[in-house]
């Protein structure tokens, strides 16, 4: 093993051709890019023609697992797969927990690239050193839990790992998930429907190899010491316990729980989707990623009613949201069954729920009526209409075919002024908070790489209750720890996006980096100098995070993606909050946003980077090729 902490391979799979390439993963590769995220980003330049339809062979699906996966690094057993999105058409890329990533690394491969398209249904088989592509006629038009079932019975084995996709992948639903280990989903920007143009139904894992790391003794000491630091922060007990629907709680308590497409954060029926009621008349147990401590993920189950059975893991805070509260619904067992049928399905949750609220919104307003919506009632709180709608939707049947298209494409077939209820950021639906009662999360949308996304920055900071001193002491601005402030949120939403690249580079869990902050850059960087041998600063660690997402961006821009997307939907920045504790809040973007390309050092004019900042992140070439600057 020529990396410590890396299994030392990159598994490249032309499913046009059926020929497999083994390439040996360069150290200043993997040292300018780290992993994950990183490589995949990088890939996504160097493999992805101008111009080139999401759908199209030539597209590439990029699996990349991280330096820290596999270890006993908390938080540390997730992967990402990227690929251009369908959704947007710029950078795609989606994140997952649970054993796969791991499993992938112990097989002996850090990253897997898929070139061109299978004439027939296939699945990718990878046990250790032996790989091969395999027919997956019998498994096309199953749903993920009988994927899952029907490999781990044709290979022999129940401990194998497999990400997949459902129906939604293979009518190629713009929005169409990764489903792993049933239950996690490498959800945003249509991964699962770049899988369904390859005819690439799943990739199964068996590894048997260990990961060394360069410094056994420090790495166990560097691990032990942020347990103690995860266990001691506030946020740990109401995480653990909860999981993530305690978030449901906090959002209604700030005025920010997206109600009725974001016409209102304050939702009626709250009592009804909170967590303790969460926890007891539904929740069954908690679980676990590999490797983590907080244990965020819940199984779930309806005890009694029209949905009795209805279960698994989830839902979790933005499900309950975007199923939930977005579209008027205040009853969990129809959340939980919704739910279940995503991930059956292979549907992100978030926009699947943001395009139904959208609809019904259209409906509301006349815009749509029950001729144009299959005689469904999409009236808001109707939970037959979102669970018939979800199905619709995953088939691309009737009036699911053009909400399959997402919320920005299905206005704009629809028309009629349909476009002002879409909500969206460069083609992608927003995630559940809502951002008038948390500015930094408003610009933090506005800029990611991939669309409306809460985990480009998760700026969390500003959320968490801390004095003005902690303000000024991290960011320099006492106003930074007030979500209902604009100042100071630019500097602090540039520090989260580049620590963010790295924790999905590194493959570490945002929750034990921005909830706790447990794991902060320095800390990083002695995972990294432990686990992989080399000595990097936290100026270093958080430059290469810099790379990757301006790497993003030039990609985006090349795809004519630029500063003009860099926004947000006008019920944000001009309908103010009409109640509860935020009410009258907007999103000050205007006056956010000039400073925060002034400190990214990126054009006021065009929204490209500076020549002096792509020669300080060693990406001019990069530039160059895409013919941003000469």
């Amino acid at each position: 093993m020529a990396l410590k902490a890396y299994a030392g391979k990159i598994l490249k799979v032309n499913l046009t051709t059926g020929s497999i390439v083994k390439e040996t993963l360069k150290e200043g590769f993997a040292r300018k890019w780290l992993g994950g995220r990183g490589f995949n980003s990088k890939f996504l330049f160097d493999y992805v023609p101008k111009g080139l339809d999401p759908f199209s062979p030539e597209n590439i699906v990029a699996i990349s697992n991280g330096p820290l996966d596999g270890t006993r690094a908390p938080s540390s057993g997730r992967f990402t797969i990227s690929a251009k999105s369908p959704l947007t058409f710029g950078v795609g890329y989606a994140n997952s927990g649970g054993h796969f990533g791991p499993e992938m690394k112990y097989a002996g491969y850090d990253s897997i690239i898929f070139f061109g398209r299978s004439e027939k249904p296939v699945y990718l088989f990878i046990d250790d050193d032996h790989v091969e592509i395999r027919d997956a006629s019998h498994l096309w038009g199953r749903d993920t839990f009988e994927t899952d079932k029907m490999i781990k019975e044709e290979i022999g084995d129940e401990n194998i790992q497999i990400i997949y996709i459902g129906p939604a992948g293979e009518n190629m639903v713009r929005y169409a998930a990764v489903i792993n280990n049933l239950y996690r989903a490498a959800a945003r920007t249509g991964m699962g429907a770049v899988m369904g143009s390859k005819n690439l139904k799943a990739v199964a894992v068996r590894g048997t190899k260990g990961v060394e790391v360069a410094d056994p003794e420090k790495f166990e000491e560097t691990i032990q010491d942020a347990f103690k630091r995860i266990f001691a922060d506030p946020a740990y007990p109401s995480l653990s316990y909860y999981g993530t629907p305690f978030l449901v709680d906090l959002a209604y308590i700030s005025g920010g729980l997206a109600t009725r497409n974001n016409q209102t954060g304050v939702f009626e029926k709250f009592h009804n989707v909170s967590a303790e009621t969460f926890e007891e008349k539904y929740r069954v147990k908690s679980e676990g990623c590999f490797a983590c401590p907080i244990h965020c993920g819940n199984y779930a189950k309806v005890k009694s009613g029209k949905y009795k059975g209805a279960g698994g893991g989830g839902p979790e805070y933005e499900s309950i949201v975007c199923l939930g509260t977005k579209c008027d619904i205040g009853d969990l067992a129809v959340i939980i069954y919704a739910n279940e049928l995503c991930n059956r399905y292979g549907l992100d949750t978030i926009s699947t729920g943001d395009t139904i609220a959208f609809a019904m919104e259209c409906y509301e307003k006349g815009i749509l009526t029950k001729e144009d919506t299959d005689g469904i009632e999409l009236v808001w709180g109707n939970g037959d209409a979102l669970i018939e709608m979800i199905k619709k939707i995953a088939y691309r049947e009737g009036f699911g075919n053009i909400l399959a298209e997402g919320a920005k494409i299905a206005a704009e077939k629809i028309g009629k002024g349909a476009e002002k209820y879409a909500l969206h950021v460069k083609g992608m639906e927003p995630p559940a908070y809502d951002v008038r009662t948390a500015k930094g999360f408003g610009l933090g949308w506005a800029t990611a790489t991939r669309g409306a996304d809460h985990l480009a920055a998760l700026p969390n900071f500003e959320l968490l209750g801390y004095p003005p001193e902690k303000g000024i002491e991290w960011f320099g601005n006492p106003k930074t720890v007030d979500p209902y402030a604009w100042e100071g949120k630019a500097r602090m939403v540039y520090w989260h996006e580049n620590f963010a690249a790295i924790a999905d580079s590194a493959e570490m869990c945002k929750y034990t980096c921005f909830s706790a902050y447990a794991v902060k850059p320095a800390d990083l960087a002695l995972f990294i100098k432990y686990g992989v041998g080399w000595d990097m600063t936290e100026k270093e660690i958080m430059l290469i995070g810099e790379r990757i997402f301006n790497i993003e961006r030039l990609f985006n821009l090349r795809e004519g993606i630029g500063k003009e997307q860099d926004t947000l939907p006008e019920r944000f920045l001009k309908e103010p909050l009409p109640e509860g504790p935020a009410k009258g809040q907007v999103v000050e973007l205007d006056k956010m946003l000039p400073e925060y390309y002034e400190i990214r050092q990126w054009d006021w004019e065009t929204g490209i980077p500076k020549i002096e900042k792509l020669k300080e992140l060693d990406i001019l070439d990069e530039a160059k090729k895409a013919g941003l600057v000469k």
